[in-house]
Parts: structure tokens; sequence; C-alpha cells
């Protein structure tokens, strides 16, 4: 396995309060905010400006249990960013929201990777997180998951072994 390293900026505290911190960083082309909630740690991106798009995409990376996952998931990113499938937010930059020491608001995990006609899409329901492989018209569900980061680990899991040994990526 290679290694791969963070080149991004060191995290700096934007704000916290009690149960929760929200850090940033940057590349020169992404902007990052790490969410920490005492059981999970939420990775979010601003990515650079697209040929034909009014605005900069924002996606959510992941939902990670610990520190260290999200860390492996930024250099993952940083190395290339096709290495991470990204579900794209319909939210403005920052897309925590916080009024002094108090959380607001912000994206769970959830909604659509689109890479051509092949797509993976997280919806929150009653019973958890549905996740979803879609290839064309075909749809195959990939699970139901308790948590968040159960999510997110089989999501990832699904698309790393699809796409290893690509030449893409």
């Amino acid at each position: 396995m290679r290694k791969l390293k963070i080149t991004a900026s060191e995290w700096s505290l934007q704000s916290e309060g009690v149960g929760w911190s929200l850090y940033a960083c940057a590349t020169d082309q992404f902007n990052y905010l790490r969410l920490a909630l005492p059981t999970q740690h939420y990775l979010y991106t601003e990515g650079p400006l697209e040929k034909g798009q009014s605005d900069r995409g924002v996606w959510v990376l992941g939902v990670f249990d610990t520190f260290k996952q999200l860390q492996i998931f930024l250099a993952l990113h940083n190395d290339n960013p096709l290495k991470v499938p990204a579900l794209r937010l319909d939210q403005d930059w920052p897309v925590v929201k916080y009024q002094a020491r108090s959380l607001i608001d912000y994206p769970h995990y959830s909604g659509v990777y689109r890479v051509g006609f092949k797509s993976y899409r997280v919806t929150q329901e009653i019973d958890g997180y549905r996740v979803d492989y879609i290839d064309g018209y075909r749809v195959e569900l990939l699970g139901v998951f308790e948590s968040e980061v159960e999510a997110c680990l089989a999501l990832y899991s699904h698309f790393d072994s699809r796409t290893r040994g690509c030449k893409i990526c």
C-alpha cells in the first residue's frame, strides 16, 4: 500500500460549544470543514468552480467513528478527489450553521454521488440510512444501515471494490 499524505493546511478551530467543535483547513483547490461530535466526525468540502457552473460544489465526504478515519479520507481526497465518493449537497458553503457557541444545523450523510451513468444514493429513512448503487436504469440496494458511519463505510467499500485497477482513477 502506498503512503498517502495530507496536503491541506493544518486544522484550525472555527468554533466550539458543548459537545461539538468545528475545524477548517484548505488546499489550493478545496476548502474543508470537520465537525466533531461526541461519537461522530463529519468531513465536508467545497470544490473549485467547475466549467459551466455558477457556484462551487459542496459535498459531504463522509462521517466517521474516529478522527483517524477522517484523516485517511482527507488524505485520499488530497491524493485524488476521484478516490472518494462524495455526496453532493444542495447547500451553500459553509454548510455547518452555528451561532455563538450553539450548533444550529449541519447536513447529515445523504445525497447523490454521480459519475456518468453510475451513481450512489444515500437517503435517510425511518429505519436507518438506505444506500443504493445505480447503473443506468438499474438500482441495486446495498443495504439499510443503522448509522451514518455504517452507510458511509458500506458505500466506500462498494465504490473501492469497483474502482480498484481503474486506469482513470
